[in-house]
């Protein structure tokens, strides 16, 4: 259960609200190797947490008397997999002030209600959002629904969410965040000083490497530590209308969100509320990633409307639920865990070409092995989120019979199956003792 909402204004004129947030951004800095780098002139993100009671009485004198002016954040770009996005940089002190802000208006934002929402929230992740779902998938087939039919699904996100939402003065956004800092105040309404520093710690002057300088109407500063929030905030009213659906099942997780319902007609409706709110709040789906299904154990297509196609599974937010609610990880998070044995495999195979084929196996064994151990500094990346989140056991089946694949065909050199002649799996798990995930989720 939440505790009250606070005083958003009154926190920010307190030095103690200042303290952890400065030995957090040192915490983080420090664990990538950057704790003696400055944050100004000579001061060290390290000097800064040693000093952290002096600075945060500074920021906090500086808020009250009026004289702290959050300062223009410097604009780059950050190019990933072909894509160039916009990143922005503020100020040591703005981003112990924003940071602090987050804290206090996520705070006050879960008292005020996101339903549905579980990203950027203490507690909440996307395995949560999506083993919700899976409880859902689990009701809806109890033996009292048998009959029921298909479970209809709803999956979508919204188009360039960070880069085309509106903040200029007039945006739908900053009634929400009002009502949101408001909540603890005593008078009612946050004061105006509290609130100016809000909106220019949202929407702050940009400066490019010209040293230009310019402020958004459109598109949130990425990259600063209030951008979680407004992710969340944004469409708020659509949040409510679409969990006001009676029996609707809703969850979103920044701009992807997913909804399902066994009566295609309450989906329906849900859709069209979605319809008539988006525009309204500055937000456009992307329709060419939107996807209907019609969940099912025999993956057909529903009779009604043939916009809902047939599936056995959900993929959204990286995780799979099956038609029965399991959970398992996305099929390319499986591609990429496999990948990296078979890499490491591949790797181990040419230092062990002289040897006969059983030992060849066994030499294999004990190095998967290694990757399957939880304990080990040398374990595959991704084993304890696998484990942790997987609950379809048919899933890691498949994998164990892909990891003994691999281990025979680099032990005897034969493509395909044809490596079980020599090594069968038997051998593999009985004789040679290959560790087995389903064996150490079945142990968890």
């Amino acid at each position: 259960m939440l505790d009250e909402p606070v005083d958003v204004g009154r926190k920010l004129v307190d030095p103690r609200t200042y303290e952890d947030t400065i030995l957090r951004i040192y915490s983080k800095r420090s664990e990538r190797g950057l704790g003696f780098n400055d944050v100004s002139d000579g001061v060290t993100y390290l000097d800064a947490a040693a000093d952290r009671r002096a600075l945060s009485r500074a920021i906090a004198r500086s808020i009250a008397d009026g004289s702290y002016r959050p300062q223009p954040v410097d604009l780059w770009f950050l190019e990933t997999n072909g894509k160039r996005r916009a990143a922005h940089q503020p100020a040591f002190i703005d981003h112990v002030v924003g940071s602090t802000l987050f804290k206090l208006l996520t705070h006050n934002a879960r008292c005020y209600g996101l339903p549905g929402v579980y990203s950027y929230l203490p507690g909440l992740t996307n395995l949560g959002a999506m083993r919700a779902f899976a409880r859902f998938v689990r009701s809806h087939r109890e033996p009292g629904n048998r009959a029921s039919g298909p479970l209809y699904v709803l999956q979508s996100d919204f188009e360039k969410y960070g880069d085309n939402l509106p903040v200029g003065p007039g945006a739908a956004l900053w009634r929400t965040v009002r009502e949101v800092a408001s909540l603890g105040s005593a008078e009612g309404d946050i004061d105006s000083r509290s609130w100016d520093l809000i909106t220019d710690l949202i929407r702050p002057v940009v400066r490019d490497a010209d040293g230009a300088e310019f402020t958004r109407v459109n598109g949130i500063a990425m990259g600063t530590p209030l951008v979680p929030l407004l992710g969340n905030l944004a469409v708020v009213p659509m949040d409510r209308a679409v969990a006001d659906v009676d029996g609707i099942f809703y969850v979103r997780y920044n701009d992807d969100f997913i909804l399902a319902h066994p009566d295609l007609d309450a989906i329906l409706e849900a859709d069209r509320r979605i319809e008539g709110l988006t525009g309204g709040l500055g937000v456009r789906r992307k329709l060419s990633k939107e996807l209907r299904t019609a969940l099912s154990g025999h993956g057909r297509p529903d009779t009604v409307d043939p916009a809902y196609l047939g599936r056995d599974r959900i993929d959204c937010l990286g995780l799979s639920v099956t038609h029965a609610g399991t959970v398992t990880l996305g099929p390319h998070r499986l591609r990429r865990f496999v990948g990296r044995i078979a890499t490491r495999i591949d790797g181990a195979t040419p230092a062990l070409a002289s040897l006969p084929v059983d030992q060849r196996a066994r030499h294999l064994v004990a190095a998967t092995n290694v990757m399957l151990d939880l304990a080990s500094p040398f374990s595959v990346a991704g084993l304890p989120a696998l484990l942790d989140a997987t609950t379809d056991r048919g899933t890691l089946k498949d994998l164990d019979y892909r990891i003994a694949r691999k281990i025979a065909q680099a032990a005897t050199g034969r493509s395909g199956v044809r490596g079980f002649r020599d090594v069968p799996p038997a051998a593999l798990y009985r004789d040679m003792g290959l560790t087995s995930l389903v064996g150490l989720r079945n142990r968890q």
